[in-house]
């Protein structure tokens, strides 16, 4: 489908900055990522030479990386590059095919929905009953605003794909004209 053709209306728009942030968000959580990288080479370059690592590089990595990996999650769940079997669908209809978009992404919804409040809660008891890591002290606490916030953009991405799916049901463009991780391939 062309630019020319895609819909331009407000709530498209809302839906095109919604994928944008979603990608920028992926964007930070791959330049953390690599930060961490850095460090962590660093840390075993400084240990080789001086045999002096940075202290509680290991702590640093488990907080960033569970920090990392659910910043990954919305993006993945936008461009479709999330685990698929496609042995099930090889025979069926596009129609079928995206009903089963639409199932998966009201389960995907339902699902960033279950884990935004639990991990909700479950930063409020970390919070009230302060656990730090052993070397930083570290409040365990900290980690949870950008998981959270990636668990909202998760929910906002997973509300998109199925809209997007309910529009390629009744045969209606898309708003998003990125293509689907399978096409990209």
């Amino acid at each position: 489908m062309s630019v020319a053709t895609r819909p331009r209306g407000g709530l498209a728009k809302v839906v095109r900055t919604l994928a944008l942030l979603i990608k920028l968000w992926a964007i930070a959580g791959g330049l953390l990522a690599t930060a961490l990288a850095l460090m962590t080479a660093a840390s075993a370059v400084s240990n080789l030479l001086f045999a002096r690592p940075f202290a509680a590089d290991h702590e640093l990595t488990k907080h960033i990386i569970a920090i990392v990996i659910f910043m990954f999650l919305p993006y993945c769940q936008l461009v479709g590059a999330n685990v698929t079997v496609d042995i099930f669908t090889e025979g069926m209809g596009e129609r079928t095919k995206a009903a089963m978009e639409v199932f998966a992404s009201l389960f995907a919804l339902a699902f960033a929905a279950l884990l935004l409040v639990q991990m909700w809660k479950g930063m409020g008891s970390y919070m009230r009953y302060v656990e730090v890591t052993p070397v930083l002290k570290l409040p365990l606490w900290t980690a949870f605003p950008p998981i959270l916030v990636s668990l909202g953009f998760l929910l906002l991405a997973a509300l998109i794909t199925a809209a997007e799916g309910v529009r390629h049901l009744l045969g209606r463009p898309a708003w998003l004209t990125a293509p689907r991780a399978e096409e990209a391939a």
